[in-house]
């Protein structure tokens, strides 16, 4: 009776540990579809969910570092000498994103502006923002360089201001005045004249980015197609922008490079439009990497092709405006102005890597570093939050000798830095026990769950077999034995008869 007691508790224990393994194995598509399904509810720029008022309010740090470059020999590079240039910074501001004027559509796309804030941060700073640098002087170059293409009033009057007021190549300016702006006085003057031409005498690389908005987006709430969660539907009420010269370069792609669609895969191409530089940027996963919070993170990068001449790749002709330049360097005048009139500033990667190498001997104090200067995006591939990333940018200003001004006539042509920045944003310590206990930590949980059924299901099921496998293979031995035993008995008592 015992023996049949503990045969069924073997059977029963092996029974168990299959229903384990095939209740963990079943649970595996059902939680990961219940759970991409929670996910979808979470992530969805709906008001009430859990995420909303984030992206409505982004409490994730921003901080957005200037490294000013200071020109050691502007005389001599008058005179045709290479440009000497010592780079200096962080000059740190705080930048604070608010979104206002919200209005949901009923298409699925949401509509709204995002208010920029940038606030000195002195303590991350390696000085004041009275600290002066000697750098290109922007309405200089930007007047002097639009003398051929306007009408012969204007270039009138542009000859007449630049002569009486004595502007020069280059100008020694604070961290404030170039950035944010001053007044300059041959645009006082000029807009005098001319105000339907010149409708603002303050000039600065970020006038009008302070304590304002940077257009009117709309995008999708992923409430209809999730996979268009973030994606911009139209920027400023149009789908392409106007100021490069081919349809592929003038679409808005991608997302604002704060929220992408939730489950990536790796082959898919995630792009981010930067309305400041005026293009959409493509980004390919380049490797996995776990931030300071433990977050298994997926991080995106420009590939080479970004920054290729129109040789190498024939897209980025359309960013050929009006000119062509070389690896590295994209003309971006059509997208920053003075008044009406064009900035002739290129921009690229901080101290021109993956330029040109001739971009970089042109210029003396230039060390391109991947590490320092390369853009990256880290993204939580799960939920497609970019919980880290950093983006720069070098402005260059192109200078060249120009007919009828003396002092350009000895100048060789280069795209002299003037500066280069870092957007970064990291999550911080709050957000991410937030991530963590309302979203990863149930998911790990459940994850375990299945592990442990799995795991405990298979260990119970070999567990019983090898011990059923002993009990029997015992009981053949003890059979065994019995029956030598009394083959033994049988041949004794055969000797004795």
């Amino acid at each position: 009776m015992a023996w049949c007691v503990k045969k069924k508790l073997q059977y029963c224990c092996c029974g168990f540990g299959v229903l384990f393994v095939i209740v963990g194995v079943t649970l595996i598509p059902i939680v990961d579809y219940i759970v991409r399904k929670e996910i979808e509810k979470t992530v969805i720029l709906k008001e009430g969910n859990l995420l909303y008022n984030t992206w409505r309010d982004l409490p994730i740090p921003i901080y957005m570092q200037f490294y000013m470059f200071d020109l050691t020999n502007p005389e001599e590079v008058k005179r045709g000498a290479k440009p000497d240039v010592v780079e200096r910074g962080p000059y740190t501001y705080i930048e604070k994103r608010i979104k206002y004027d919200v209005i949901h559509n009923s298409n699925g796309t949401v509509t709204y502006k995002q208010n920029r804030t940038f606030h000195f941060a002195p303590e991350m700073s390696v000085g004041p923002e009275s600290d002066r640098f000697i750098s290109p002087n922007p309405v200089f170059w930007s007047l002097i360089t639009a003398l051929k293409w306007e009408e012969p009033v204007i270039s009138k009057i542009i000859s007449y201001v630049t002569a009486l007021t004595e502007e020069d190549v280059f100008m020694n300016r604070t961290v404030k005045e170039l950035l944010w702006g001053y007044q300059d006085r041959a645009l006082h003057i000029a807009k005098g004249l001319a105000p339907d031409w010149f409708y603002t005498d303050i000039a600065g690389y970020f006038i009008n980015k302070n304590a304002t908005n940077d257009g009117v987006y709309t995008i999708f709430t992923g409430e209809n197609d999730i996979t268009k969660l973030g994606h911009i539907d139209q920027y400023n009420g149009s789908r392409y922008l106007t100021c490069w010269s081919s349809k592929w370069a003038n679409m808005i792609n991608g997302t604002d490079a704060t929220i992408n669609p939730p489950f990536a895969k790796k082959s898919r191409v995630s792009y981010a439009f930067a309305s400041d530089i005026c293009r959409s940027i493509e980004g390919i996963y380049a490797e996995e990497v776990t931030d300071s919070h433990g977050f298994t993170l997926w991080r995106y990068t420009a590939p080479d092709s970004y920054v290729a001449n129109a040789t190498v790749n024939p897209d980025n002709k359309g960013f050929c405006t009006p000119n062509c330049l070389d690896k590295g360097l994209i003309n971006v005048s059509n997208c920053q102005t003075i008044d009406f009139f064009h900035i002739p500033v290129a921009i690229s990667l901080p101290h021109f890597y993956l330029g040109a190498e001739k971009y970089q001997k042109a210029v003396i104090g230039m060390r391109p570093n991947k590490e320092e200067h390369q853009t990256i995006i880290d993204a939580e591939p799960n939920i497609g939050w970019v919980l880290r990333a950093a983006k720069r940018i070098q402005i260059n200003l192109y200078m060249q000798p120009i007919e009828g001004f003396d002092t350009t006539s000895g100048i060789t042509p280069v795209f002299l830095p003037v500066l280069w920045l870092n957007e970064s944003a990291v999550i911080d310590e709050k957000n991410a026990k937030m991530l963590q206990n309302m979203l990863f930590t149930p998911l790990k949980v459940v994850h375990v769950m299945e592990i442990v059924l799995i795991s405990g299901g298979s260990l119970l099921v070999v567990v019983s077999l090898i011990y059923i496998i002993c009990k029997r293979q015992k009981r053949k031995w003890a059979q065994k034995d019995i029956n030598s035993d009394t083959s033994h008995l049988i041949s004794n008592g055969s000797s004795h008869t």
